[in-house]
């Protein structure tokens, strides 16, 4: 039974069609299906075997691929939707920024023309007194 088993997990079937049953373990063995079932150790890793070519077929690879490509989507499309939201965010600090800027450019302007005007005054220095340490 186990040469039987190694032929159909590696896909050497030499009495049946190939499919991973436990009828067609025991038709490639050459046994009855009860004396397969008597078996009970051999069909335990024969189901363990099956389950694992099972989980490695072409078509359940495949299926994982859309599964995951669909997660793919889902990850870039949410990573997205964060990006254009801090894009938004980022554009209006800039535009904040901005009119500070403009302000504080403002402010600088009115300054100097208030230090150009009171060059143009005839400013007397105070004297310091004897307090200050001067004197």
């Amino acid at each position: 039974m186990r040469a039987a088993m190694a032929r159909l997990l590696d896909g050497r079937p030499e009495r049946t069609d190939g499919a991973l049953t436990v009828a067609n373990l025991a038709r490639e063995a050459g046994v009855s299906r009860a004396t397969a079932n008597r078996a009970a150790d051999l069909l335990a890793e024969f189901r363990v075997a099956e389950a694992r070519q099972r989980r490695s077929s072409p078509q359940t690879l495949k299926q994982r691929i859309r599964t995951l490509e669909a997660e793919l989507r889902a990850v870039r499309g949410a990573e997205m939707a964060e990006l254009r939201t801090r894009n938004r965010t980022l554009a209006q600090h800039i535009q904040i920024l901005t009119l500070q800027v403009a302000e504080r450019d403002a402010v600088i302007a009115r300054l100097q023309e208030e230090l150009a005007q009171s060059r143009e005054a005839n400013v007397i220095p105070l004297r310091r007194s004897s307090r200050d340490g001067a004197g």
